[in-house]
């Protein structure tokens, strides 16, 4: 079926056939279920909720960035700060180059990796390339590692794959990259593999999925991975939400994963795309996303923005029914 000629996207019968076979170990979830909110608006303190942006967790503790900040957040009491950091305070770290924004995270083995996008120097006309930042539980800068930038210039999000250990990020949005956690302090990233998504829904062109803005992913712990797409201010396009890809080869294919959006209609992938419930409101942005377990069930958490003249933000649940 793979063997290198022309492509044609599988049939969802023939795909999910092809995966039971040649990887059994990897479960596609039937479908999902809104499930209430993890932390809701008005819940989160003092925290900034300034371009809210990522969100990731370990045993006991939530890691969450906005647009300048980290933080470590207690699980049993989330508004309570249990330590944090800023990007201005790292930068003079961040050698040969200058830094703008955090974005997506992911925690692995007692370290958490984020997503920093480049600027121009205020001094001078250079542009710096995304990197990726490493820092230890208590938010201590550790390292960090700068994405190729002849192969990914832009970086707004990353998640580390729990089968293999490896770091996955995208751009152009048709391009999946995997690169090694092995590196140092500084370092170029090793790409390992690229793959092209195979896109179900939306039938845009090459050139139109280059100005779709991809806002975050995360792996399932069978190596499913879940990524989102959104466009500001766009209603129920046929692409915004959050999309389900299994890796093989040289490819991402999508799966479709049905449930209910947020018109009630049912949608092949996560669909939620709305406006607040005020006269005047914006659209609610689509961030960064985590999985989560809890009683043997698997959760998908997805941070989610709303821009106005105080930010708000809130991480809503989905389940995964198998």
């Amino acid at each position: 079926m793979f063997d290198g000629s022309i492509y044609e996207l599988p049939t969802k019968h023939d795909l999910h056939e092809d995966m039971e076979q040649r990887f059994p170990a990897i479960r596609i979830p039937s479908g999902f279920m809104y499930a209430g909110e993890q932390l809701g608006e008005g819940e989160w303190g003092k925290v900034s909720l300034d371009e809210a942006q990522g969100i990731t967790h370990d045993d006991s503790c939530w890691y969450y960035t906005s647009q300048w900040r980290i933080y470590k957040l207690s699980r049993a009491n989330p508004p309570e700060i249990l330590a944090e950091n800023h990007l201005l305070r790292i930068q003079n770290q961040l050698k040969g180059g200058f830094y703008k924004h955090f974005g997506g995270i992911s925690y692995y083995k007692g370290f958490v990796y984020v997503a920093v996008t480049g600027r121009t120097h205020p001094f001078s006309s250079e542009r710096s390339g995304s990197i990726v930042v490493v820092f230890d539980r208590n938010l201590n800068f550790v390292k960090f590692g700068k994405f190729p930038q002849k192969i990914q210039r832009g970086a707004g999000w990353l998640a580390i794959n729990p089968v293999n250990g490896h770091l996955y990020s995208s751009s152009p949005h048709r391009n999946l990259f995997e690169y090694s956690l092995d590196f140092e302090n500084g370092q170029e990233l090793k790409l390992l593999h690229s793959y092209d998504i195979q896109y179900r829904h939306g039938d845009l062109t090459d050139e139109q999925w280059t100005d779709v803005p991809n806002q975050g992913g995360v792996f399932t712990r069978s190596g499913l991975l879940f990524y989102v797409l959104d466009i500001k201010d766009a209603d129920m396009n046929p692409f915004t939400g959050i999309h389900a890809f299994f890796l093989h080869d040289d490819d991402a294919d999508e799966l479709d994963i049905p449930g209910l959006n947020n018109r009630g209609e049912k949608a092949p992938f996560i669909s939620i795309k709305y406006r607040g419930s005020q006269p005047g409101d914006r659209f609610w942005e689509m961030e960064d996303l985590d999985m989560i377990e809890e009683n043997g069930q698997e959760y998908l958490l997805h941070l989610q923005l709303r821009n106005g003249k105080t930010d708000e933000a809130k991480i809503v649940r989905y389940r995964l029914n198998y």
